[in-house]
């Protein structure tokens, strides 16, 4: 009988620890699948051209409202946004790349603050700076290719600031490519 009781625990045990095994594989996985750089819009936020985000939010039906000032442009998301965000403006360099994106509009379902919050945390893991508490708070994600995202939902008063801190900038020589110009009339 102790023989039986002797396997039958080792059974269980190995079950145990096969369960646990997949636990930690499927928290490894989970983590694996982290984003480990600022996306906008399913765009990677380093170096994105203005041309390139333009033609992502086209195609997602969306035109930008007209603005009268140089390297700005509006968007409407609907009147529902996403998940209460209503409203994007992007800020461009001289050379046509996104310096920064802000999302914002005023949310005032709890359950849809808390809703954008645990998306960032999903997509983007535990914030580099501040904190959420059940997807509300301030935080702030860094990533090592020079771009952050700024997240402010303890009001009504949403944010999301996407900002890559050193866009791409085109250096214009002043010398004319005489092998480019051939290259392009052929």
């Amino acid at each position: 009988m102790s023989r039986k009781f002797t396997f039958g625990f080792a059974a269980l045990i190995l079950t145990l620890l096969m369960g646990m095994t997949s636990t930690v594989q499927a928290k490894t996985n989970e983590k694996a699948r982290l984003s480990n750089m600022a996306e906008l819009f399913g765009l990677p936020l380093n170096d994105l051209s203005l041309s390139r985000l333009k033609r992502q939010l086209e195609s997602m039906g969306l035109s930008s409202y007209p603005s009268y000032r140089d390297g700005e442009m509006s968007y409407s998301l609907g009147p529902e946004g996403i998940l209460g965000v209503t409203n994007l403006t992007v800020f461009s360099n001289t050379s046509g790349y996104v310096r920064q994106a802000l999302l914002s509009g005023v949310v005032e379902s709890n359950e849809k603050r808390k809703a954008l919050g645990a998306l960032l945390e999903k997509k983007y893991g535990e914030p580099t700076e501040g904190h959420l508490n059940q997807g509300i708070g301030r935080s702030t994600w860094l990533f090592k290719d020079g771009t952050l995202i700024e997240f402010q939902n303890s009001t009504y008063d949403v944010s999301i600031m996407y900002v890559d801190e050193h866009p791409k900038v085109v250096n214009r020589s002043g010398k004319i490519d005489v092998e480019a110009l051939s290259r392009k009339n052929q």
